[in-house]
């Protein structure tokens, strides 16, 4: 009898045993879903920002090419516009180029382009646009909702159309990189930018710090005065001089809407806030300066009644301006102009 109660007691020390150890699994399995729900929830933060393969995390430039480009914009008024499809770049994912052929209602020269950048949301983008061989300043731009940022007036349309094969090539080159997404439910917020560019540009400022010249050859002038208005801009590419990064040149053939003489050119330098140089303008053979200046804004500085142009361009039709920056060895950097279709 008394062997029958000690057994008794056994068993229902094991069921309580197995009891519990079957409320401690069932405790760390509801503790292990809610740690993969947590980390589901991490990834998906993560993966809004797009990124995908390395190829795409390091692409920087987007490339779209128009074609049968007559019939897609024939039946197009002004205000309509083609769109590009989605493409990652620079690791953000849901970008897209909004293409208006014959301008937008915002676009005052006649037979004018625009040209807009989509990007997600919280997306802090410098970027430079470009429709054929013609160049817009950089603009940075904050992405808050579903918004495109770009030029109304940007090109005239007809000369950048590549007539041999009936298309037309747009595009944008990355230039730096902000943004930020939430990670869980946790308050936590993650920022990233582009590291390989801050390192590209600290090289630049090394390597241009002797750089004292800088030419900017611009070819075809007869038929760049005959397709841009006055008011109408040329852009260079963006360069680094004397150990100051992306300075810009802005040129307008026929003048600016500050313009007063009649024949003559305006011409500008713009440069991050802040920078304070001495430096000299020059269109062909006439200069201006040196001067002293320093960039508290964005807008540039220079003479909206520079030149009379017409008296610069050269046997060839070729137009070199530029600057000069004071103080520095003696050494040239020559821009050439992208090259027309």
């Amino acid at each position: 009898m008394t062997d029958q109660i000690a057994l008794e007691k056994k068993l229902a020390k094991l069921e309580q045993d197995l009891e519990a150890q079957q409320a401690e699994q069932e405790r760390e399995l509801v503790e292990r879903r809610a740690q993969l729900a947590e980390l589901r929830r991490v990834m998906a933060g993560v993966e809004v920002v797009g990124r995908g393969t390395a190829a795409e995390h390091f692409a920087k430039k987007a490339e779209w090419t128009i074609t049968d480009f007559s019939s897609k914009a024939r039946d197009l008024e002004k205000g309509k516009s083609l769109w590009s499809p989605k493409f990652k770049a620079a690791g953000l994912d849901g970008m897209q180029l909004e293409f208006f052929p014959k301008g937008r209602e915002k676009t005052t020269f006649d037979g004018f382009c625009s040209l807009f950048l989509w990007a997600p949301d919280g997306t802090k983008l410098k970027f430079q646009l470009w429709v054929g061989s013609s160049l817009r300043a950089p603009d940075e731009e904050e992405y808050n909702g579903r918004i495109g940022h770009g030029h109304s007036n940007f090109c005239p349309l007809e000369p950048q159309i590549n007539k041999q094969n009936d298309s037309v090539t747009v595009g944008v080159d990355i230039l730096d990189f902000q943004t930020s997404w939430q990670v869980g439910q946790n308050g936590l917020t993650l920022h990233s930018r582009s590291l390989e560019h801050l390192v590209s540009k600290e090289v630049d400022v090394m390597r241009s710090s002797s750089l004292e010249r800088c030419v900017w050859r611009i070819k075809n002038m007869s038929k760049q005065i005959k397709e841009l208005p006055q008011g109408a801009s040329m852009w260079s590419p963006i360069f680094t001089a004397a150990g100051i990064r992306e300075i810009l040149l802005e040129f307008y053939p026929n003048g600016s809407t500050n313009t007063t003489k009649e024949g003559f050119c305006a011409f500008y330098i713009r440069c991050p806030e802040g920078v304070s140089m001495v430096v000299t303008l020059f269109v062909g053979s006439v200069r201006k300066g040196p001067i002293k200046t320093t960039f508290d804004c964005l807008t540039g500085k220079g003479l909206p009644d520079f030149c009379l142009l017409s008296d610069q361009i050269g046997e060839d039709d070729t137009l070199e301006l530029g600057i000069e920056v004071q103080n520095q060895p003696s050494k040239t950097l020559t821009i050439e102009s992208l090259p027309s279709h």
